[in-house]
């Protein structure tokens, strides 16, 4: 089993990473605890560090509900989240090593199954890439004028 979220996150100069997240809810639900901490020390809009937080999330609870088993304990994601202001990007990417399949309620699914579509109307690009090993969903936000500048103020401040 993984530690929490809030403790196995690595933290590197333009982002964070944590593997083997334990697939399941309440450990994503901590991942979640710690991208909005990042996020908010990051010179970005509040919307788009709303928009970048409910899409990275909605990957989450997608791959902990559709690439592992109900009741699967085994199953783990990776998470990378990097903030590139040369590159005028932040990008996402959750990484899950199980197989695809649907949600068991099938009432719920009624109601949802939109998970992906949100997901691409919050990013600038969404790419998703599956197979045999599992499912990557990178999702990417370019940087508007404004976040640019402060990203570049935010630069010259700290080589200054």
């Amino acid at each position: 089993m993984s530690s929490a979220p809030e403790e196995s996150a690595s933290f590197f100069p333009d982002g964070l990473r944590s593997s083997g997240v334990r697939a399941d809810p309440t450990e994503i639900a901590g991942l979640r605890v710690v991208t909005r901490r990042w996020l908010s020390k990051l010179p970005l809009a509040e919307d788009r560090r709303q928009d970048i937080l409910l899409a990275s999330y909605e990957a989450l609870a997608n791959a902990v509900e559709h690439a592992y088993a109900p009741g699967d304990l085994h199953g783990t994601l990776d998470f990378e989240a990097m903030f590139l202001p040369s590159e005028g990007e932040v990008i996402v990417r959750v990484t899950d090593h199980g197989t695809w399949h649907d949600a068991v309620d099938s009432d719920a699914r009624r109601s949802r199954g939109h998970g992906l579509t949100l997901i691409r109307n919050l990013a600038s690009d969404v790419q998703v890439s599956t197979g045999p090993t599992g499912t990557i969903i990178e999702m990417r936000w370019a940087l508007d004028e404004a976040e640019r500048a402060m990203s570049d103020e935010l630069s010259s401040h700290d080589a200054g």
